[in-house]
């Protein structure tokens, strides 16, 4: 007895994990196997990528989803779309399934227009249906441009990309390559000479510290002396300097037409500087002079006659 409870038991389970399973895979595809359902029906000659369990709304509010999906017997290629639709919603006749996009991204999705009645369909009537035209064309005209500008920007790089490959030849692809070698060598040459030099560069930095804490100790000192040297600017713009430049300009002008003078030979001190036989008669008087000192100075009695007794007769 306690063998066979034990098989129910089991068997029990296995039944109740399947049901489980089952009411799960339905609820994921948006199927309520708890909740009864209306069904509604609409033929599309196309339904615009819309999928099974996608959402079905009245005015704006999640009333139910795509069941099924499937082509009509009759070789027309036409869908039939099923619609599965809480119940407590009642469809008005002339309600119209419309397939209209979600989002832009996010794919389509069936709105129910409601009708004006006064009657309301059934379960498992067939509705009218369209693609909203407007919307779709809408996306089409928006994108259009977008597109175009993305086919005239491909073509443009592609133009590029042609020309560049006629601009660079073999020989700029060499060249190109040996300057990057030797940014890549001058740049080592750089990270070695400053790896050598780290320790000036840091002696470099403490003294322009230490310079710029004296600048900061002795700013009253500087203060003081350009405040100095702005009043003696400020004098010097005071004083008379247009005068004083003229009366120096005057006289360096005079001093000109004086040295001017000298040289043509005007004037006494002219006629010395520049006529010769002046010069030599000048120089003849020295010398006869030098001759007559010299011979007084060998003979004074011959120029000088004197008696202590008075003179002789």
């Amino acid at each position: 007895m306690k063998n066979i409870s034990k098989e129910i038991l089991a068997g029990l389970t296995a039944v109740i994990t399947i049901l489980v399973f089952i009411w799960l895979f339905s609820f994921l595809k948006g199927n309520n196997i708890l909740n009864r359902n209306d069904r509604y029906h609409a033929i599309f000659d196309d339904i615009g990528g819309l999928e099974e369990s996608g959402i079905v709304e009245i005015n704006g509010y999640k009333a139910g989803i795509v069941r099924n999906i499937k082509f009509l017997n009759d070789g027309s290629g036409r869908l039939l779309v099923t619609l599965g639709i809480n119940r407590g919603y009642k469809l008005p006749s002339g309600t119209i399934a419309e397939i209209t996009p979600e989002s832009i991204l996010a794919g389509m999705k069936m709105n129910l227009v409601l009708g004006e009645g006064p009657a309301f369909h059934s379960d498992g009537d067939t509705l009218k249906s369209r693609i909203n035209p407007g919307v779709i064309g809408n996306i089409g005209n928006d994108l259009a441009p977008v597109i175009n500008k993305a086919n005239q920007v491909i073509s443009d790089i592609d133009t590029l990309l042609m020309d560049l490959k006629l601009i660079i030849t073999n020989d700029m692809r060499e060249n190109l390559h040996k300057s990057s070698e030797n940014i890549e060598n001058l740049t080592y040459r750089m990270d070695k000479i400053l790896e050598s030099s780290g320790e000036n560069i840091n002696n470099l930095i403490v003294n322009l510290d230490s310079f710029a804490t004296m600048i900061g100790k002795n700013s009253a000192v500087m203060d003081t002396t350009i405040n100095k040297i702005s009043l003696i600017a400020d004098n010097l713009s005071d004083s008379d300097i247009e005068a004083s430049i003229a009366n120096f300009n005057s006289t360096v002008k005079e001093t000109s037409i004086l040295l001017e003078n000298l040289n043509r030979g005007k004037g006494s001190a002219g006629m010395f500087l520049n006529d010769d036989s002046l010069y030599t008669e000048l120089t003849q008087s020295l010398v006869h002079l030098n001759l007559l000192l010299e011979d007084l100075k060998s003979n004074p009695g011959r120029y000088i006659n004197f008696s202590v007794f008075g003179k002789n007769k």
